[in-house]
């Protein structure tokens, strides 16, 4: 028998769920004014619908529609009938400039499948696809890695700007680049240090991509790339004074991890420093936001990766020989960790 409606009015109500549903209705906007160059076309001059449309070959009204959508986003203003960008679509979705992000946004048709199918996850303890697995991985970041240099770049630049090595900026420091991808984090460093010279390790399909964002940033003659497997390169001992490692533990067991950790450590030179950047929980593992939602990426597209917090990475570092691994935190949501070898 149904419970009888109550008289009283709601104390809550679903606005909070209705949002959620409707969530991605958003990123279907953004994704339709990426594939119309709506934005591109914009950043020429300030136009009204009609000539938007004349220029796009699409219907006036329903462009409006979009174009209203679009202001409510806050990417566009309206005067009259023109529209104009807003400072933060003319920064980030114009084609073109070296702050353009507008391919991760048409990323998300590959990213949502897989999202959307986290209940079967759950239930089978199947991933959607591992990218831990080498070819999964090449195939799967070829193409996108240099859409991931103007999101990863400012952090790395910044970082590099903050942290204190023990090495002066004249010093021809030899750095190793491990899962370099467009290389943001050696080229952070590079160019902290200009007589420092580059060694860049990724798979095959994705080093001709990191190739040819360092041969457009004049790098080129400081970059020695090696296209081969971190798990199968043979790295030297005791020849890089820099180690970077970025973006790559989270996809991988903790036990591949420490393995190749335990190898780089025996590569770097004495006094030498080893960079882990990556996204990391809080020490009570309850935030922030992007690493709770990162966790739930790793688990739908991985086998074995997931989060962790940076004081577990901390202790992989010093159980591999490392001493006083510490977090440095200068721009993003997470902080890096690094330490030193002693002689």
């Amino acid at each position: 028998m149904a419970a009888p409606a109550s008289s009283q009015p709601p104390t809550v109500d679903a606005r909070q769920i209705l949002d959620m549903n409707y969530a991605f209705t958003q990123t279907a906007m953004l994704i339709a004014a990426v594939r119309l160059h709506i934005f591109t076309a914009l950043a020429k001059k300030p136009l009204n619908v009609r000539e938007l449309a004349d220029y796009m070959q699409t219907d006036p009204q329903a462009l409006e529609r979009l174009l209203q959508g679009l202001r409510m986003l806050r990417l566009l203003s309206q005067e009259g009938d023109t529209y104009r960008l807003t400072p933060i679509a003319d920064h980030f979705l114009v084609e073109g400039k070296a702050s353009y992000i507008g391919e991760d946004t048409l990323a998300m048709l590959d990213y949502i499948p897989a999202w959307l199918q986290l209940d079967q996850t759950l239930q089978t303890g199947l991933p959607y696809r591992d990218l831990g697995d080498r070819s999964t991985a090449e195939s799967f970041y070829a193409p996108r890695v240099r859409d991931l240099f103007p999101i990863i770049y400012p952090v790395a630049h910044c970082t590099a700007s903050q942290l204190q090595l023990p090495y002066s900026k004249e010093a021809a420091l030899r750095i190793l680049d491990v899962g370099a991808g467009s290389a943001p984090w050696s080229v952070a460093f590079a160019q902290k240090y200009p007589y420092a010279h580059v060694t860049a390790l990724d798979l095959p399909d994705v080093v001709e991509q990191g190739q040819q964002q360092t041969l457009e940033l004049g790098l080129q003659d400081r970059y020695i790339w090696i296209a081969e497997s971190m798990d199968l390169h043979p790295f030297p001992p005791l020849s890089y004074d820099l180690i970077i490692v970025a973006h790559v533990l989270r996809f991988i067991s903790e036990e591949r991890a420490i393995r190749i950790l335990q190898r780089l450590v025996k590569s770097l030179c004495p006094y030498g420093t080893l960079i882990i950047a990556d996204v990391f929980f809080t020490k009570d593992r309850q935030g922030p936001i992007p690493a709770i939602t990162l966790d739930l990426s790793m688990l739908v597209n991985t086998k074995q990766g997931q989060i962790r917090t940076w004081c577990e990475v901390a202790s992989w570092l010093e159980a591999s020989g490392l001493q006083h691994a510490r977090p440095f935190h200068a721009a993003g949501p997470f902080p890096i960790v690094f330490a030193q070898k002693e002689a």
